[in-house]
This record gives structure tokens, C-alpha cells and sequence, in this order.
């Protein structure tokens, strides 16, 4: 069996100090789809998390470890370390199913158990255990499980690699019985929602850092009105096709559930990902992209009917990690790929990311340039790991960048909406099409007489809204008002993009 390489993304000298309180694990609840009403559920209880004094009801079905043995039995507090840090690495997957200053308090004091050694117990490491197990028992559970997780794998995950519960270590990231899972944050209002964006922390393809990159982005872009999902990922010792075969997953489970989870915006499906978080989401693009089956790399797995969905991304946005192989080189070429579909692409990095993302950033940039859309950020003063920005510089403000990013490539922002003012009275006849010039591109609504000796032209350019009307004279544009003064010299150009065979009567 092939083992774990040790050479991970970039991501993992950041994820190292992440380990602590990032990341997710679960117990053994089946996989399934849940209702719509659950859907519902799993939002308000995100918000009760944040609120308890809101809270009216709460639950007890998360599918913690208990210890049945005497305090007084000579084994017990090396079980009872073992037990805790199994529900250690179980709660801190799912801050939505509980208050979160009961949750604050558990995980805080439950990580520190990763640091003792079981061979050696003296006082204060029994008080500590003491501690973390009455957290736990202090917890307050405010959603359901099936609410907060849910698995996108039937019984039987496609899997690259063989990997047996001995693989498994108190020092590995997860327990044996780990099954990958997204954690929901969903607006409240599904009519509303401009899309659904899973974000994938970062640690390498070894742990996962979600109380830096996972948590409070999907808590970000819920708040801009996405439906977010934190993905908790298969890691080591699983393998980088693994991980890749999961992000997969979560696309096309979405698909699939769109309509019994009653989500909205499913037309804009959009991916965050951090340093191996970005691997994630770009191996996902290099190799199992729209109809590409999870057999490309577990010939032994059955695909399912979730498995006949797309998966395909509309937009991703891959932030300080675009090597998605886990074995970094210094010869990276970009994204090198057969998908000919390939999302829409917001790339962000710090200046001075000493992991080697800086300039494999704008490779990547440079090998999808022509293929789709893509925009580079390269923040000043800024390292590896920032997470949702860095306080004091301008990578504070890459979420609602992104956010803009988005709603231009999705044809809803101001630049490129072509939401013309309406058409003045005389033209009868009109069409839509997209131009793209020195301002960029922009989404045209032409419209012309009978006779075809007038036109009016309107568009979003430079972030303003454009209008240019002018005569036509076989077809040549005479210039007569140009709202900003600045579209005058490329009005004939617009014009000629339109297709003659194409008008439609103008409503």
C-alpha cells in the first residue's frame, strides 16, 4: 500500500499552528439525505449557536465515546484520555450544533490533550482530562447532528488508496471512523440566495484549519447571501486523490439535494479553498471535473446516482496554495487539464508567502489565461495563512472582492449586467450580446428603428452605466449623445457586434 507522502502543500507549516482548534471529525451516523425542513434547521441553529439565550430546545445524538470505568481503576485516565480526545476530534467538527460558548469552552480546553503523553500521567494531566470531560459534559446541544453533517459518501466512498483503522494514530488529524461531511450555513431566505459556496480549510492534505479558514469564511459569505458549507475533507492517511474525490462529492451531493434540502441559488455552485484547501479545489478541476466518474481513480467503486450529477464549478476561488499535488516541485506549470469547462477564477496571495505560493500563484493565472476569467490579488505585508485577512492591510477586504468577482462572472454585478435603462420610444427592434473591449467586457443592449437609421446602445463600462445613441448610415454609426463622453470612439465596434440576423422586437 502506497503510504502518505510527507511532502505536503505549502499549507501545512500554517496548518501546524491551526491543528489546535482547526478541523473536523465525525462519528457513525448513516449517510442520507436530509429534509428540507432539516435544511431549515440547520440555519436557525447556526444563528441559535451564536445566540443561546434564543435557544428553546436542545438535543443529545451526537455520537460521542462514553467510559464505563471507576475513576479509581488504575487504566482509567489513560482510557479516559483516549476516549476524550476521540470526542475532541468529533465536536470540533460541528460548532452549529452547539452554543458556541459551550463549544469555545470545550474544544479550548479539550486541545490541549493532544499534548500529553499517555505513558506518562501525572497530576496536572489527569486535572486536564478532568477538565476537558467536564466540558463535555456541559456542552449545550442546540440543533440536531443530522442537521450540522451532512455526509455527501453513501456506505461505500470511492477511495484511491487502501487505508486500514491501524493507519490511524493519536497523532493523525481524524479518528478511523472519519466520513467526510459538510457543515451547513445557510441564509435564512432560500429565494434569495445568490449561490452556494463550499469552502474548503487549509493544512495541507494532513489536517484541516477551520477555526481560521473554514468557520468564519462560510459564516462571511452566508452574510453576503450565499449558502456556504464547510467541507470537512478525508486527510492524511488518506491519499491527494482522496481528497480531490470528496471535493467532487460535495459538488454533485449539492446538485443532487438542491431540491429535497429546498436550497436556492443553484445556478452560481462556487468554491473557497486555503493553501491545501486550494489544492483541494484545483485537483478536483485538473482531473474530475463535469462528468468524469470517481472510478478514475477507485476502478473498484460503483458510481451512484449522485455520481451522474455535474461537477463542475461555476467560480472558485483558490487563495495562496495552486499546487495541488502533495509533492511540491519547483517546476509547477499552472493547472494543466483536459476540462473544457473551466471556472471562472479569483486567485489571492500574500507578498510575502515565504511557502513558494507567491509566484506559483501567477503561473497558475498564466495557464488558464484564454480559457476562462481570471483575476490575481497579491496582497502587500501579508504572509501564508491569512485566513479571512489579516487586520491592518488591504487582505482584509478579499471577501467582498470575491463577492464582486463573482456577481460580475455571473452577469449581477454593475460591470457587465447589461440592465440598460429602458429603451426610448422609436426602436422597435433589439438584441442582447456580449462585447468585450479595451474596458473590459460588457453585456450590450442594442436596440435600432424600422428603418435602421438610429441606434441606441447601453452598457455597464468602467463601473458606470453607459449610453450612446447616434444615426446609422449603411450601417455606419454617427455619434449624437454619449452619456459619460467616453464611448464615443468605441461605438461603432459595439455596433458591429451585433448580429444583423438576430433583432427581436423590443417589448
Amino acid at each position: 500500500m502506497k503510504r502518505w507522502s510527507k511532502q505536503l502543500l505549502s499549507g501545512c507549516l500554517v496548518a501546524a499552528l491551526l491543528l489546535s482548534m482547526g478541523g473536523c471529525q465525525q462519528g457513525s451516523i448513516p449517510s442520507s439525505a436530509v429534509s428540507s425542513q432539516a435544511a431549515s434547521s440547520a440555519a436557525s441553529s447556526e444563528e441559535t449557536a451564536q445566540s443561546p439565550a434564543q435557544s428553546s430546545e436542545t438535543y443529545s445524538d451526537m455520537p460521542v465515546q462514553t467510559l464505563e470505568l471507576d475513576a479509581s481503576d488504575p487504566d482509567y485516565y489513560q482510557k479516559a484520555l483516549e476516549t476524550e480526545i476521540y470526542n475532541y476530534k468529533l465536536i470540533r467538527n460541528v460548532p452549529t450544533a452547539y452554543t458556541a460558548d459551550s463549544w469555545e469552552a470545550y474544544t479550548s480546553t479539550a486541545n490541549t490533550l493532544l499534548n500529553i503523553d499517555p505513558a506518562s500521567l501525572d497530576d496536572v494531566s489527569k486535572s486536564m482530562i478532568d477538565n476537558a470531560v467536564e466540558k463535555r459534559e456541559a456542552l449545550v446541544q442546540v440543533a440536531p447532528a443530522a442537521d450540522c453533517m451532512w455526509y455527501i459518501w453513501g456506505d461505500a466512498p470511492a477511495t484511491a488508496e487502501t487505508v486500514e483503522s491501524s493507519d490511524f494514530t493519536a497523532e493523525s488529524y481524524d479518528n478511523a471512523d472519519m466520513k467526510p461531511f459538510l457543515v451547513p450555513y445557510l441564509v435564512e431566505d432560500q429565494s434569495t440566495a445568490k449561490g452556494n459556496m463550499i469552502v474548503i480549510a487549509g493544512g495541507g492534505y494532513s489536517s484541516r484549519g477551520n477555526a481560521m479558514e473554514g468557520y468564519p469564511i462560510a459564516e462571511a459569505f452566508r452574510d453576503l447571501g450565499y449558502n456556504a458549507y464547510v467541507l470537512q475533507r478525508r486527510v492524511a492517511p488518506y491519499s491527494e486523490e482522496d481528497v480531490w474525490l470528496d471535493m467532487q462529492r460535495a459538488v454533485r451531493y449539492l446538485r443532487y439535494n438542491a431540491d429535497s434540502l429546498g436550497l436556492g441559488g443553484m445556478d452560481c455552485m462556487a468554491a473557497s479553498g486555503f493553501s491545501g484547501g486550494s489544492g483541494t479545489i484545483l485537483g478536483e478541476v485538473a482531473y474530475l471535473y463535469g462528468d468524469v466518474q470517481p472510478t478514475l481513480f477507485d476502478p473498484d467503486y460503483t458510481p451512484d446516482e449522485v455520481d451522474q450529477m455535474s461537477a463542475d464549478l461555476d467560480v472558485i476561488c483558490p487563495l495562496y496554495g495552486p499546487q495541488y499535488s502533495a509533492e511540491h516541485t519547483s517546476d509547477y506549470a499552472g493547472l494543466v487539464t483536459d476540462n473544457p469547462n473551466l471556472p471562472a477564477m479569483f486567485l489571492a496571495v500574500g507578498e510575502n508567502d515565504a511557502t513558494g505560493a507567491m509566484p506559483d500563484i501567477w503561473t497558475l493565472a498564466n495557464s488558464v489565461r484564454g480559457k476562462t476569467v481570471v483575476e490575481v490579488h497579491t496582497f502587500a505585508e501579508v504572509g501564508h495563512g491569512f485566513g479571512a485577512g489579516l487586520q491592518g492591510t488591504t487582505s482584509t477586504y478579499w471577501i467582498p472582492m470575491a463577492d464582486t468577482f463573482i456577481d460580475l462572472v455571473m452577469g449581477r454585478g454593475e460591470a457587465g449586467a447589461g440592465e440598460a435603462a429602458e429603451i426610448p420610444e422609436g426602436y422597435t427592434q433589439m438584441q442582447q450580446y456580449t462585447f468585450e473591449g479595451g474596458f473590459g467586457k460588457a453585456d450590450v443592449t442594442c436596440a435600432v428603428d424600422d428603418t435602421k437609421t438610429k441606434v441606441y446602445m447601453a452598457f455597464v463600462a468602467f463601473d458606470q452605466q453607459q449610453v450612446v445613441e447616434g444615426v446609422l448610415n449603411d450601417g455606419i454609426v454617427t455619434v449624437t449623445y454619449d452619456k459619460s463622453g467616453f464611448m464615443t470612439n468605441d461605438a461603432q465596434a459595439i455596433y458591429n457586434a451585433a448580429d444583423q440576423n438576430n433583432w427581436q422586437p423590443v417589448a
